[in-house]
């Protein structure tokens, strides 16, 4: 078996390998919503995201094992993306968290799926940056765009809060599926560029 890799292997397989873990959690809560809110179609699509998650999720476990085959030895980059990162999601998450209190005080619930979509949505752009990553950039559209759909729909018309928490999440069970796709595909790819078995 060779597990001889480059120094900086171990440090990027250990950073992608559980990600898709955390996907398949968030596609679950998203598309939940739509079995709530159109009934059998919408248990139909949230059957199908469960097989999607467990397979990204037995993927991820599985690769998150491959790469404690190998040193992390963490690098000046990867110090500054987790520092950067860590800042991202502090405010991210605080200002999220500030939304559905302010939102839940006011009785505005309707608003707080879209709301909580629509900044994980932005959150994607500057991670891109931080990242210097493409994919950020092409999956943060979709549920920047289907919250702000949601959001119009809650103030507009008499649209029930499961429809408006399903229209809302429609993108964010998009990009996650999408990144989670993408995050086990990234890891095979990288594995075998460096030559390691996989």
């Amino acid at each position: 078996m060779n597990n001889i890799a480059p120094k900086w292997y171990g440090e990027a397989a250990q950073s992608i390998a559980p990600i898709g873990i955390m996907m398949s959690v968030f596609l679950l809560v998203y598309t939940i919503w739509f079995g709530f809110a159109w009934g059998a179609i919408g248990w139909s699509f949230f059957i199908l995201s469960v097989l999607l998650a467990s397979l990204i999720c037995a993927k991820s476990v599985k690769n998150m094992r491959h790469s404690k085959l190998f040193e992390k030895n963490e690098s000046v980059e990867g110090k500054r993306i987790g520092k950067a990162m860590g800042i991202l999601s502090g405010v991210s998450y605080g200002i999220l968290w500030l939304f559905v209190i302010l939102l839940f005080i006011f009785n505005l619930y309707i608003f707080i799926m879209p709301v909580v979509t629509l900044v994980i949505g932005l959150h994607f752009i500057p991670q891109a940056k931080i990242m210097n990553r493409k994919i950020d950039y092409y999956v943060a559209p979709l549920p920047i765009f289907t919250a702000l759909i949601a959001i119009y729909l809650a103030i507009q018309t008499d649209v029930s809060l499961l429809s408006v928490y399903a229209i809302a999440s429609i993108g964010g069970a998009l990009a996650t599926s999408i990144y989670g796709v993408y995050l086990l595909i990234t890891y095979k790819t990288l594995a075998k560029e460096v030559g390691v078995d996989y």
